[in-house]
């Protein structure tokens, strides 16, 4: 999950701890507090894309901050673009999930299949692209993003 700036370092960003998942629907997320963040399960051929987080370093889901005016379908296929360079292809709701890194936050997490991926991408915010799969995944994952990848890939 991204929408930290880039300037922050590691050390300067606090652990991020899963606390629940809300099988909300996606006209229904009033009942929680705003969502500020959408990530997105994309599902390809080699397994769940991950992306490896340059400013946090570790694995995760690729996602981030909701923009004004932006929906958090929207934000999570945005993201997936930027952080992946990957295409979504039928998108779906799956419910919203619940961390806390200091502070109680809600976010999006939508699904979609992917065609192509590239064989390598990196940028400003991601350093690789990754999978989890039959075989495991890479290290260290985002805790909350495994606990979304368990219940659901």
């Amino acid at each position: 999950m991204t929408g930290e700036s880039p300037s922050l370092r590691r050390g300067d960003i606090p652990a991020t701890r899963y606390v629940s998942f809300h099988e909300i629907p996606e006209h229904d997320t009033r009942q929680l507090a705003g969502l500020s963040y959408a990530v997105m399960m994309a599902r390809s051929a080699r397994g769940v894309l991950l992306v490896h987080s340059r400013i946090r370093q570790v694995w995760e889901l690729p996602g981030g901050a909701i923009d004004p005016g932006e929906s958090p379908r929207q934000t999570a296929i945005r993201e997936l673009v930027e952080e992946s360079g990957c295409v979504a292809r039928d998108t779906r709701w799956l419910g919203v999930l619940e961390v806390n890194d200091g502070r109680s936050r809600f976010g999006a997490v939508l699904y979609c299949e992917l065609d192509d991926v590239p064989q390598e991408f990196s940028n400003a915010e991601t350093i690789a692209l990754g999978y989890w799969n039959e075989r495991g995944s890479p290290a260290p994952l985002a805790h909350p993003d495994e606990m979304v990848l368990r219940k659901f890939a």
